[in-house]
């Protein structure tokens, strides 16, 4: 067991003892970490993408090409080797509501479908800049209807569209947005009533479009007060409705509302638990406890809020 492990397990040790809700480990909120520097079970060389599942698993890739499940715990129960990683690693992970994972494959320009076991059920996309292929995907969103997107950046900055059967359908993102193209568009989520949520990192904005590609709305701008952005590479749409930023370039999270306006923020750069060094990503857990990808710091920690 990894040190920095320790803390947690203790907390449900208790709070299967005594059967309530396990205090906060720190006073903004931290009730859990795990994770630690290595290449065993429940380890990580620098973890870059986090997923949740409606069945309460974790799901974490790593600069090793790992993908790895935990429990709602943190507690390790399965993992998976990417089948290529001398080119890069993976930056994305996105999780169906059929329970398939879409791992974005980054540096060999495909996207790979698993089930919760490992097992690889398909594949798509090729190197280049057409349709149908890619440069450099870096995350998937799916849609109500079952239809797929993925953005891409290296010059193919974009995001495109594909169908249920993974069949090339159209790319939907206009070449400018408030008069830039996008660039680096590193995580994506749909709200509920459909309209896609885009993360435009080099640009430190959040765009807003709808399935059709129509621009519905543009905020954010490069800075480190509340309400501005460096580097935002994770979004997610919470359980509320409102969005949740992770920005590697500020090391923290922040809350907004589909307007824009900035509802708090998390974090900031460090190693003690509560703060995080260069995170990549954060995800709302079914329990709907924030997990988050403390990159530099090999852990993921839990914060209830």
């Amino acid at each position: 067991m990894q040190l920095d492990r320790i803390p947690f397990v203790l907390l449900f040790v208790v709070l299967g003892v005594v059967g309530c809700e396990p205090p906060p480990m720190t006073e903004n909120g931290v009730v859990g970490v795990f994770g630690g520097t290595g290449l065993g079970e429940g380890e990580f060389s620098y973890p870059r993408a986090i997923t949740a599942a409606a069945d309460g698993s974790v799901y974490v890739v790593d600069k090793s090409a790992r993908i790895q499940r935990f429990g709602v715990d943190g507690v390790f129960e399965s993992g998976w080797q990417m089948p290529k990683k001398t080119a890069g690693k993976p930056i994305g992970l996105t999780v169906h509501k059929d329970g398939r994972i879409f791992v974005a494959d980054t540096h060999y320009h495909r996207v790979l479908v698993y089930d919760a076991t490992g097992q690889e059920l398909a594949r798509f996309g090729e190197e280049g800049m057409g349709d149908g292929q890619f440069q450099l995907p870096t995350d998937v969103a799916i849609d109500d209807d079952g239809f797929i997107y993925v953005g891409e950046y290296n010059g193919n900055d974009r995001i495109t569209k594909w169908s249920a059967d993974l069949t090339f359908v159209k790319q939907i993102s206009p070449p400018e947005i408030a008069g830039l193209s996008m660039v680096r568009p590193a995580a994506m989520d749909f709200d509920n009533e459909q309209t896609l949520w885009v993360a435009d990192a080099c640009n430190h904005r959040i765009i807003r479009l709808s399935r059709k590609g129509e621009v519905m709305s543009v905020f954010g701008e490069r800075g480190t007060e509340p309400g501005q952005l460096r580097y935002p590479y994770d979004i997610t749409v919470t359980p509320e409705q409102t969005l949740l930023v992770c920005e590697y370039g500020n090391s923290r999270l922040q809350w907004f509302d589909k307007e824009g306006k900035s509802l708090g923020t998390w974090g900031g750069p460090g190693r003690d638990l509560g703060q995080l060094w260069s995170p990549w990503g954060a995800t709302v857990g079914a329990n709907g406890d924030v997990y988050v990808v403390d990159s530099l710091n090999s852990r993921v920690q839990i914060v209830r809020r």
